[in-house]
């Protein structure tokens, strides 16, 4: 089947962004830290259920902040930067800035009732494009009402980026995306690193899948390395790495800036041992039976409260951790009795073992 046009999914997710937004914070699942930071010994207090470093998009323009309300504030060095000097740990301002971002994402029903308009009129996409990229800047500065000092820092921003102060214009627009279609669907976006600054990110969540940001977590597969970090984290067994650990491995390079510290301490205690050739393949997607055997390292003693299920396609060497994960209650297969030992893990699979982890921690792992 072919994949409707972007244009087409705008008109689809109408319905999404005209919903009343409100904060869907769940505890199933934490985020991790950059070089040099042991984020599970400094968590933040909220935590998303979607994971925002799983958003390439999003973590151009945030940095992992623990002191931060919302555990993330804007990188000094991305599109967010102007916005990097302001006091993210700060619950008043922040929930200050949290409803200005809410009455600007719902100022964008003012832009699909032109799309909706237009559209019916038989207006051409050029018109269309010209029209709700003109209204996008207008909600954008109406946005800072109340907040001068807002205002004044995206009106510099558009200022020292485009030369004027109103933001681009539709013709800026198509010289730099090639097409009218491209102006309309980028006059829609939004960036999600400032959603997840101010609590938004879960809220957002189905917007990010509509426009291919994200994969829908509960087909995404999970990389190496984020298994091994929300595992970690989720436990929080182990202190301060150096992350200077990870060259012993021949692509440490490779390893994500933001997973760079659970890696590490996953290296420091065999958690992870690399492959023969020295490599650690930390974006190689995972497999159920690989990613319980990391748990099971991870994991101290664990009590059994049943009888291990007896697996049939569940390899030798990884026999004794799913065994070990399984009469703990922690493991489950398939209903016809498989495990599904080298099916790809998904990140909602993740969720899924960190929300028995936590069930079982309760009465076991104090």
């Amino acid at each position: 089947m072919k994949k409707p046009s972007k244009f087409i999914s705008i008109l689809l997710i109408t319905a999404i962004m005209n919903i009343p937004f409100a904060v869907n914070a769940a505890d199933d699942i934490s985020y991790g830290g950059e070089y040099g930071l042991e984020y599970s010994e400094a968590t933040a207090a909220f935590h998303y259920r979607h994971d925002p470093r799983l958003n390439k998009k999003a973590m151009e323009d945030i940095i992992i902040d623990p002191s931060a309300v919302y555990g993330f504030s804007p990188s000094p060095s991305g599109s967010l930067a102007p916005y990097a000097g302001y006091d993210w740990t700060n619950a008043d301002a922040v929930e200050s800035y949290r409803q200005n971002r809410i009455e600007y994402l719902q100022s964008y029903s003012q832009m699909y009732g032109i799309l909706d308009e237009m559209t019916a009129e038989g207006k051409s996409i050029e018109e269309i494009a010209r029209k709700v990229s003109g209204k996008r800047n207008e909600l954008r500065l109406a946005a800072y009402e109340g907040d001068p000092e807002g205002l004044e820092t995206v009106k510099a921003y558009n200022l020292e980026r485009y030369g004027h102060e109103d933001g681009p214009t539709a013709d800026e627009m198509f010289e730099k995306y090639g097409s009218w279609e491209r102006v309309i669907e980028k006059a829609f976006s939004h960036n999600p690193g400032m959603d997840a600054c101010v609590g938004l990110y879960d809220d957002c969540y189905n917007y990010y899948i509509a426009f291919d940001y994200i994969e829908d977590e509960s087909t995404a597969p999970a990389s190496r390395e984020y298994t091994v970090a929300a595992f970690i984290d989720a436990v929080g067994l182990y202190g301060h790495s150096d992350t200077g650990t990870l060259f012993a491995f021949s692509d440490a390079e490779d390893v994500s800036k933001v997973y760079a510290a659970e890696l590490a301490q996953a290296a420091e205690y065999g958690v992870v041992k690399g492959y023969d050739d020295k490599s650690l393949r930390p974006k190689t997607t995972v497999c159920r039976v690989e990613a319980l055997v990391i748990l099971d390292r991870i994991l101290p003693e664990k009590e059994a409260v049943r009888e291990a299920s007896d697996f049939p396609d569940v390899p030798k060497w990884a026999k004794a951790s799913v065994d070990n994960l399984s009469a703990a209650g922690i493991v489950e297969g398939y209903d016809n009795g498989t495990l599904g030992a080298y099916d790809d893990l998904t990140v909602e699979q993740i969720k899924i073992l960190i929300a028995r982890l936590n069930e079982y921690k309760e009465p076991h792992y104090n």
